[in-house]
């Protein structure tokens, strides 16, 4: 008798002990289970899947990456006499131009701010179907003059990076927008960002974290003390920018940074970082609808 419950003890206790390890196994895989379904029901693909023609498709959140081109032009108009290869790249005609918004509106797209793009990534603002923005780096005043009545022609609007010790002054080909531009685009809906105070590049060492503090705040200065707009948008000279560029930007109280990254899939979790896609010049219409997806 002493004999069997030496040899049984034991293996009843390691039976006792597989068996919790079983039923913990068991319990842990019904867990990981429904937590795999919860994910699936936020996922974008997922919801790709269970959506039918009778079945509206789950409302998208603030936090998932979304598409919308963000549009970057230059210049829209004609090219000055000896134009430089660089000049060509950043030229859209005119009559390339309103092909490019004529097709956009034809197409079921949408404009929106990058205001709004801010608003949607808090949950305040809910996206279009199909949403764009058109973006127009430094000021130029042919941007002003070509593209702002094409844009509204088809019920469009844009948004102008200035650079706000530029308007009404002059650089080679280069002829910037007049304060008074700029504040007639704004007051008929469009929308004004800082593109700096200079046109400064952010990543250059020989800037110092007090010059580019005081630049990027005097931008938003400048802003608004002639259109009365605070502005939280900085569009990034060259695309340029550091980790302390952007410590310095939150600072002076920008919330979001534009950069020149080839991409349309936006992440609201990541404000200061947001691709666009680039519009060069002499760019067929196929080419530009490519940008698009």
């Amino acid at each position: 008798m002493n004999y069997h419950k030496k040899i049984f003890g034991p293996i009843i206790f390691i039976l006792i002990i597989l068996s919790v390890a079983v039923a913990h196994q068991f319990f842990y895989n019904q867990k990981i289970l429904k937590e795999i379904e919860s994910q699936k029901t936020g996922d974008i693909a997922y919801q790709h899947l269970i959506t039918t023609k009778d079945v509206a498709p789950l409302p998208e959140t603030p936090g998932q990456r979304v598409k919308l081109p963000i549009l970057m032009y230059h210049h829209i108009g004609a090219l000055p006499e000896k134009a430089t290869s660089l000049r060509k790249d950043l030229t859209v005609s005119t009559e390339d131009f309103e092909t490019q918004v004529k097709w956009l509106a034809k197409n079921g797209y949408h404009t929106i701010s990058l205001k709004d793009l801010y608003n949607y990534s808090l949950g305040k603002f809910i996206l279009p179907e199909k949403p764009i923005i058109f973006t127009f780096d430094d000021g130029y005043q042919d941007v002003f003059v070509n593209a702002i009545p094409i844009l509204k022609k088809y019920g469009f609007v844009g948004s102008f990076a200035i650079i706000t010790q530029y308007p009404g002054t002059q650089n080679g080909d280069n002829i910037y927008a007049s304060w008074d531009d700029i504040t007639s685009a704004y007051l008929t809906g469009n929308e004004i960002v800082s593109h700096t105070q200079d046109h400064f590049d952010g990543s250059n060492p020989k800037y110092s974290s007090e010059f580019i503090h005081k630049n990027l705040c005097a931008s938003k200065t400048d802003i608004k003390d002639r259109l009365g707009l605070d502005t939280n948008i900085l569009i990034y000279p060259y695309g340029h920018y550091t980790a302390q560029y952007i410590k310095e930007a939150k600072s002076c109280g920008f919330d979001l940074g534009i950069t020149v990254h080839e991409g349309n899939k936006i992440n609201p979790k990541n404000l200061m970082e947001i691709p666009r896609v680039r519009v060069h010049g002499n760019e067929t219409l196929e080419k530009f609808i490519q940008l698009l997806y």
